[in-house]
């Protein structure tokens, strides 16, 4: 099919910008003209020229508004009557695959879709709109965002996972959601990819997912305190507790025993301290290799780790004090690890950083998602940071099979 289009325009004291401003809703104009001119030939086509009888015959007209990232086009369709069957339909409708029932076109949700990686809902909303000319509602693309079909695709090459899990408000309903997220590592070419994210998932099926790509037994794993991670993880090549989260939970044991102020500030002091000169001694033995000093340094933090609980023990801070000595051995993993050439991470921060930049779209005050919602966005967000050339692929299924279209532009006469 082959559809020929003049552009007349007419000016008068344009300049540049004059033109440059006008000329925006121009694109519009002309995806308008091209539907009606691709609608006559469809319906000279069924119905064949005026007055002649043929299955189809002409029958109304029905207005259709669809909101395009180029703006909204105000159609005036002409409708086909089939009179063996009865049905009324337009023809250019169904052969362009206008969607049934919706205002909002898939290329605007696209659209807000692809911001929802950098900015929060609201405005996500408020750029589409005005980027495409086009109203997009906070509900249209939240329910857009449920009916996503995005799915991640695993990489196996890697040599330490990092997991974690973070609290979201559920829909319409009291409690939370819990997103689930573990990350690969690769440690010789120093790139992340996405293992797994999920809402609500037991962590001993998310190993069994895991398990399906990377040998555990052949990677470490970094993660915080919680028991229910580090048990099913237990058989890793190794478990490195985050050194931030040991710290945190440590302030926390104390103060849950009302610990005085100031005692709370003393022994996190010393327990950071004493994590910071480990952390400074692995990252000079990467440098210069002196394994006899690393391994001084190591037996040095658990005699200090000793003291540390001994002294919490003699003030009866027994919660503080059995943490850390339950810990103890995965608190040094990484420096362990780096006797045997193998690098770990002391901390899961990476997970925490994708954790920060998902709080934007799923836990400001009064959000509330559903799971298939907090789910498919965070997948958006998670996929987008961490393998681009999915998320095109996403795009690109997304629209559907699009078609291509050639045009040229030439000047009267030449």
């Amino acid at each position: 099919m082959k559809t020929k289009i003049e552009i007349t325009i007419e000016h008068e004291n344009m300049n540049l910008m004059g033109l440059v401003n006008q000329i925006k809703g121009l694109d519009k104009v002309i995806v308008e003209k091209l539907i009606y001119a691709i609608e006559d030939d469809m319906v000279k086509e069924l119905c064949g020229e005026e007055y002649e009888r043929t299955r189809y015959q002409r029958h109304d007209h029905k207005k259709r508004t669809l909101k395009t990232s180029i703006g909204a086009l105000e159609l005036n369709l002409r409708r086909v009557r089939d009179k063996e069957t009865g049905d009324t339909f337009s023809p250019v409708a169904k052969a362009l695959k206008f969607p049934e029932g919706k205002r909002i076109c898939e290329d605007v949700s696209l659209d807000g879709i692809e911001q929802i990686p950098n900015l929060s809902y609201r405005k996500d909303v408020k750029t589409v709109k005005e980027l495409s000319r086009s109203g997009l509602s906070k509900s249209t693309l939240w329910r857009r965002v449920q009916d996503l079909d995005i799915s991640t695709e695993p990489s196996g090459n890697v040599d330490v996972v990092l997991v974690d899990d973070t609290k979201v408000h559920k829909r319409g309903e009291d409690g939370f959601h819990f997103l689930d997220l573990a990350l690969g590592y690769n440690t010789e070419e120093e790139e992340y990819s996405l293992l797994f994210a999920g809402v609500n998932e037991e962590w001993s099926e998310i190993r069994n997912e895991i398990e399906k790509e990377v040998d555990l037994a052949n990677a470490y794993v970094v993660c915080d305190s919680d028991r229910e991670i580090n048990d099913a993880f237990e058989g890793a090549k190794g478990i490195q507790i985050c050194h931030f989260h040991a710290v945190k939970y440590v302030d926390y044991c104390l103060w849950k025993e009302d610990a005085p102020k100031n005692y709370r500030k003393k022994m996190r002091r010393i327990l950071k301290s004493r994590l910071c000169t480990l952390q400074n001694s692995v990252k000079k033995f990467w440098r210069d290799e002196d394994t006899e000093r690393l391994k001084n340094r190591i037996s040095w933090f658990c005699e200090e780790l000793d003291r540390w609980i001994e002294r919490a023990k003699g003030r009866d801070f027994v919660l503080a004090a059995n943490y850390i000595q339950r810990v103890r051995e995965k608190l040094l993993t990484f420096a362990e690890a780096a006797l045997r050439g193998d690098y770990v991470p002391y901390t899961n921060n990476k997970v925490e950083r994708e954790f920060r930049e998902n709080v934007y779209r799923t836990k400001r005050i009064g959000g509330s998602w559903s799971g298939d919602g907090l789910l498919n966005v965070s997948l958006c967000q998670l996929i987008s940071r961490l393998d681009e050339g999915l998320f095109r692929e996403f795009k690109e299924v997304y629209i559907d099979e699009a078609g291509t279209l050639n045009f040229s532009v030439s000047l009267p006469g030449g």
